[in-house]
């Protein structure tokens, strides 16, 4: 874990070297002069990718609008963490990338925080634009920690933008990266965020926020905006969904109805989210091909993935076989990947059982070699293994945790190795669970196992609170154990992983 720690410290020292129009009008001063803005959000350090829109479009679209019109850019948080260029830069990689595209203004995401908040902050100090929120402050004075909002002119334009950050981050980073910082109800904020910039003569009031529109226990951006009158457009974040014209394009969320416009590109820069705002109202489309050039970006770019690359370009094994860690997938169901990385907790650790939660396991594993760059793009987060002995009934207090998030995609949602668990999704929650075995045994809530999981898990992290009352001994990285397990065996095969572990009840 030291050598990584000072891989990441030089790798930071060389980088530092065709929408319809939405029925809402402006909230306006009778301005006739259109206005754009572009957007991303969740990037989570995917600069470019086959298929995305990528960063070099991102500033090319900025120069090509810019051009013609009135044009800002923003981000709606989670740009620090993602994947190995994030894990091995402390997310300096994507602040010296975004520094070319020049941003105005961007809002924290949850993952922002999971280098700690003293990284957070020394980050923001790197950025060459504000990052702003309203709903941030700190627990001992209530100081907000950033800038609530920022009023842009342009062109005789005057925008207000205000920021918001989700209530979840606290149990979606580690228990301790946000120091003494606090989210607060972002509701309240809004609405003095809404009164304040109505006396500032703007002609639109922007909400960038990092709220999503899952709705499964936490306030999201829909819900806000019809509590909050007065916002003309909110650009959302957090929830990984694509939207056009107000709506979510696949049709699977229905928003709750208000006269704001919602935008958000999804995930991983697979598009770019263009607004125009004008007398005929606000349009808001994706924009996904073609890919577009921008040469100090494209260096940039480069630069940071030649020094992680090259850093990480070790094969330490292979794999015969795809190990699925799609984020629809993995959060709702047992994956071969999952079991596999429990399995080596489990193991490495001669625990009886082992739980991971699946918001820890980013991407899948390519059939073919395993370099270590493919190894912290699947676990990215320098996450512990940490055992401890508990008893069986903590366990099923897990697995009814688990399984009252099943088809909720939410990262708490747990993959497991040593034991069998039949359950029937039909039942009320807290009530799924019909029968554990482990070691083909039936559990005995009384007994005593050892169990293997990771200080997020531990800590309270995705609100799985049923462990933090009992001591606990750090063994080894998960990153770690994954590299020296891998290296070992070699090759991966189908045969050296049982499925079949999370079993329905039969249908009646």
């Amino acid at each position: 874990m030291v050598g990584k720690k000072i891989l990441v410290l030089t790798l930071i020292l060389v980088l530092v070297t065709g929408a319809g129009i939405a029925v809402v009008q402006p909230h306006g001063n009778g301005h006739s002069e259109s206005f754009t803005i572009i957007h991303t959000n969740d990037t989570h350090c995917f600069f470019e990718d086959q298929g995305s829109a990528g960063f070099t479009t991102v500033a090319a679209l900025k120069q090509q609008y810019s051009q013609n019109g009135t044009t800002f850019i923003v981000d709606a948080g989670d740009f620090l963490q993602g994947n190995s260029y994030g894990t091995m830069t402390e997310g300096m990689g994507s602040v010296e990338i975004m520094n070319t595209v020049g941003y105005d203004l961007c809002v924290p995401g949850n993952h922002e925080f999971d280098y700690g908040l003293d990284i957070f902050l020394e980050r923001i100090e790197q950025l060459d634009f504000p990052i702003i929120c309203s709903n941030l402050v700190y627990e001992d004075t209530g100081k907000s920690v950033l800038d609530e909002y920022l009023v842009l002119e342009r062109n005789g334009i005057r925008v207000g933008f205000f920021g918001l950050l989700t209530p979840e981050t606290p149990v979606t980073t580690m228990a301790g990266n946000m120091g003494n910082t606090e989210v607060t109800d972002p509701v309240k904020a809004a609405e003095r965020m809404v009164s304040l910039l109505e006396k500032e003569d703007v002609d639109s009031i922007v909400a960038v926020g990092h709220l999503g529109v899952a709705h499964k226990g936490y306030i999201t951006s829909d819900q806000l905006c019809s509590k909050v009158p007065g916002i003309d457009i909110f650009i959302d974040g957090h929830s990984h969904t694509e939207m056009e014209d107000g709506k979510v394009r696949d049709g699977s969320i229905t928003l709750e109805e208000s006269d704001t416009v919602i935008a958000s590109t999804g995930c991983y820069l697979k598009n770019v989210g263009i607004i125009t705002s004008g007398p005929g109202g606000i349009s808001a489309k994706l924009y996904n091909q073609p890919t577009l050039s921008y040469d100090i970006t494209e260096q940039e770019i480069a630069k940071v993935k030649t020094a992680v690359d090259e850093s990480l370009k070790e094969v330490i094994g292979h794999t015969e076989i795809l190990l699925n860690g799609e984020r629809s997938e993995i959060r709702n169901a047992e994956t071969n990947l999952g079991d596999f990385i429990a399995d080596v907790m489990r193991t490495t650790t001669d625990s009886d059982i082992a739980l991971i939660n699946s918001g820890s396991i980013r991407t899948s594993l390519q059939a073919g070699d395993i370099s270590l760059k493919n190894l912290y793009d699947v676990v990215p987060f320098l996450n512990y293994t940490c055992t401890m002995d508990v008893p069986g009934s903590v366990i099923v207090e897990e697995m009814e945790f688990s399984l009252n998030l099943m088809g909720a995609t939410k990262g708490g949602f747990l993959q497991f190795s040593g034991m069998t668990v039949t359950y029937d999704i039909n039942a009320e929650p807290g009530s799924r669970v019909v029968s554990i075995t482990v070691g083909g045994e039936e559990l005995d809530p009384d007994a005593t196992y050892r169990l293997a999981t990771t200080d997020f898990v531990i800590t309270g992290g995705d609100g799985n609170v049923y462990l933090q009352d009992y001591p606990n001994q750090i063994q080894s990285g998960v990153d770690s154990m994954l590299i020296d397990y891998i290296s070992d065996v070699g090759t991966i095969t189908g045969s050296m992983i049982a499925g079949d572990r999370l079993v329905p009840v039969a249908a009646p």
